[in-house]
C-alpha cells in the first residue's frame, strides 16, 4: 500500500484522538474502513504504530516518528493546495465559526467583512455558544474555527491569540446599592446575590480574584450567555460577573461596573490539529493571523 493523503489523515486522527472510534466520528467515515487501511499500512511497512490499551490507543516509537513526518507531509500538501486554489480560481466555500458574546467577535466580524470583500463567494456560518460547546463541535467536525475565551484547555488544537483584551465587569440592577459606584471590589460583592459563569475554569479565575473572601459568596445562579445574564440582572435575579461586551452596554437600565483590581482575559482562534481544512477556511485563518 502506497502512502496517500487519506491514510495519513486517518493515522493522524487516531493519533490525536487516541481512539479509532473517536477518529471515525471526526472524519465521518466508518470504523472498518479506517482500521483496514491502518492495518494494511502497518503490514506494508513492517511496523506497529499503535499500542491498543483498554482505554486508549498510544503511539509506539515508530508511530511517534511517523506522526511527525505525516504532519509535515500534510502541512505541505495543504499549503500547496491553497496556493494552487488561490492562483487558479476564485476562492469559495463555507467557513463555520463558533464564538461567544465577546469583544473579540467584533474584531473577527470586521475581518469577515474585509475577507468577503476580497472573496465574495465565501459563505460564513456563525454559531453563538460557549467555549466548551465550541470545542465539542470542533472535535465532531461540526465547526471549523472557534473563538475561545481563556483560560481553556487547548492542547488538542492549533491556535493563536487575538489582539483583543476581554475585561471582566459587574452587571448591576439600576436600583442596586452598587449602581452608584465607580468600580466594584471583591468586598462589595460579599452580600450580593451573585450570578456566575458556568465554566469551572472561569469560576477558578474568579475565585482567585475574590481571594480570601471566596468562601463568603452567595451564588444564586450560573449562566453561559451574556444576553440572558443581562435579562436575569434586569429582572432582579442577582448581580452578575461577566465579560464586558457592546451587547451589554446597549442593554437598557443595566449598570456596567469595572472591577478593582482589574481582571482581564484573552481569546484565541483555534482549529482542530491535523484535520484538513477547506481552502476558504485555511485562507481566512491566515487572514486573521496577518
Amino acid at each position: 500500500m502506497r502512502l496517500n493523503f487519506q491514510v495519513l489523515t486517518y493515522f493522524l486522527a487516531i493519533a490525536n484522538e487516541e481512539s479509532i472510534t473517536a477518529a471515525c466520528e471526526v472524519l465521518h467515515v466508518t470504523q472498518p474502513t479506517v482500521s483496514r487501511q491502518i492495518s494494511d499500512l502497518e503490514k506494508d511497512l513492517g511496523v506497529r504504530f499503535f499500542e491498543r490499551g483498554p482505554r486508549k490507543i498510544t503511539l509506539t516509537k515508530e508511530g511517534v516518528l511517523f506522526k511527525r513526518r505525516a504532519e509535515e507531509i500534510l502541512s505541505l500538501i495543504n499549503i500547496t493546495e491553497k496556493e494552487i486554489s488561490q492562483d487558479s480560481q476564485e476562492l469559495e466555500g463555507t467557513i463555520s465559526i463558533g464564538g461567544g458574546e465577546l469583544k473579540s467577535v467584533d474584531y473577527v466580524c470586521r475581518k469577515m467583512a474585509a475577507f468577503q470583500e476580497r472573496h465574495p463567494k465565501v459563505f460564513f456560518d456563525f454559531n453563538t455558544t460557549t467555549s466548551d460547546i465550541i470545542k465539542d463541535q470542533m472535535d465532531k467536525g461540526l465547526l471549523d474555527i472557534g473563538i475561545l475565551l481563556e483560560p481553556i484547555e487547548i492542547d488538542r488544537y492549533d491556535y493563536f491569540r487575538l489582539p483583543v483584551t476581554e475585561n471582566w465587569c459587574v452587571l448591576a440592577h439600576p436600583e442596586s446599592g452598587l449602581a452608584q459606584k465607580e468600580y466594584v471590589t471583591p468586598q462589595d460583592l460579599i452580600h450580593e446575590k451573585l450570578i456566575l459563569p458556568r465554566r469551572s475554569n472561569i469560576q477558578n479565575e474568579l475565585s482567585s480574584w475574590f481571594g480570601k473572601d471566596v468562601g463568603r459568596l452567595h451564588t444564586v445562579a450560573i449562566q453561559n450567555l451574556n444576553s440572558n445574564t443581562a435579562v436575569m440582572v434586569s429582572e432582579g435575579v442577582g448581580t452578575a460577573l461577566t465579560v464586558e461586551t457592546p451587547l451589554i452596554q446597549d442593554f437598557s437600565g443595566i449598570k456596567v461596573l469595572p472591577l478593582k483590581p482589574e481582571l482581564s482575559a484573552r481569546t484565541v482562534i483555534a482549529w482542530k490539529k491535523n484535520i484538513p481544512l477547506n481552502a476558504a477556511t485555511s485562507s481566512f485563518i491566515e487572514f486573521l493571523r496577518g
